[in-house]
């Protein structure tokens, strides 16, 4: 019986560590139906992109999965190569017999839309047979893409006025625009969302003008250590102490503090026995040289050639000026 009770067990652990592995390492999809004409191949591709500098970038290498579309428009996008955190990407089709590696952009032809997901992202979009292919498209399962859709038409809205040739206006309506970018970065909780919304501005400008904002920001951010915000805090020198958490630096200050009061109590106390002993007669002296050589009272007063009586006097008066009370106190007193 107990035997049972025992490979019972052993099975039931087995399979909850099963459950939990899986669990810890969940895989999503990105699926949904697209409305496409015969000119268009029926595959689509998903570009990983490390940094947002390269959201643009077109080769086989950055290519790292893909999914059929079958013919009434349905496909079924497995996240398995996508990492674990946030990330950005590309998803893109292309025409009939123009190489995967081929983007278009801005015209009615362009054939791709931006991301930002993960592995375990469930997240399904339905176009609506316009073109440019992706536009109208719409999101289910990934509410920040909301933002992110609203920060890339607020970043283009600059270009789309017609300003009649007057650059003050052109400068006023994208220094507003940038504002409004910093604003929703300040905002948004989706990490990677956030920092879109600034690498939609002129930022390393903007640093020199406003630093605290990019200060604050990155402190906000510190934790995340993705690609794409080491790629971000190399652009412009941050100051240091932003990275620090505020309570490790308030034990660095009050450590740093200890340190001080420590050394300089240090030194005045050396400073005090120094000085204490400037206070022994001439007399004293020798006979507290002779004190940290270790010799007896008998001995010190056979080498000064004095009463036992005075050496023992000439001692205490030692003691008392020096604040000791013994012979080994006296041999530890450093000059």
């Amino acid at each position: 019986m107990n035997k049972i009770i025992k490979n019972t067990i052993a099975i039931l652990f087995i399979v909850l560590c099963c459950q939990i592995n899986a669990l810890s390492d969940n895989v999503g999809q990105i699926s949904g139906k697209l409305i496409l004409d015969d000119t268009w191949d029926r595959k689509i591709y998903v570009s990983y992109l490390k940094t947002f500098e390269k959201e643009y970038a077109v080769s086989n290498d950055i290519i790292i999965t893909s999914a059929a579309i079958d013919s009434l428009g349905n496909f079924k996008i497995d996240l398995a190569n996508i990492p674990s955190q946030w990330s950005f990407f590309r998803l893109h089709i292309v025409k009939k017999g123009v190489s995967p590696n081929s983007l278009v952009i801005g015209s009615l032809d362009e054939n791709f839309i931006l991301f930002v997901g993960k592995r375990d992202s469930e997240i399904k979009l339905f176009n609506t047979g316009e073109r440019p292919v992706f536009s109208g498209t719409r999101i289910e399962g990934a509410d920040y893409m909301k933002t992110f859709n609203y920060i890339k038409k607020l970043a283009n809205y600059p270009n789309s006025i017609d300003y009649e040739n007057s650059i003050i206006e052109k400068e006023f309506i994208k220094e507003v625009v940038s504002e409004k970018l910093k604003a929703v970065a300040d905002t948004c909780s989706n990490p990677l969302v956030s920092l879109y919304a600034i690498y939609q501005t002129d930022f390393q400008v903007d640093y020199l003008i406003h630093p605290k904002f990019y200060d604050d920001y990155l402190s906000k951010w510190k934790n995340e250590n993705s690609s794409y915000f080491i790629s971000f805090r190399q652009k412009f020198p941050i100051k240091e102490y932003v990275l620090i958490d505020k309570i490790s630096e308030k034990y660095l200050i009050f450590f740093v503090s200890v340190i001080c009061f420590l050394s300089v109590g240090i030194l005045i106390y050396f400073k005090r026995k120094h000085q204490n002993i400037k206070q022994l007669s001439v007399q004293e002296r020798k006979i507290f040289d002779l004190l940290r050589n270790g010799l007896s009272n008998k001995e010190i007063s056979a080498e000064c050639n004095i009463e036992l009586t005075t050496v023992k006097s000439h001692v205490g008066s030692i003691y008392s000026k020096l604040k000791i009370k013994s012979r080994k106190e006296a041999m530890n007193i450093k000059f």
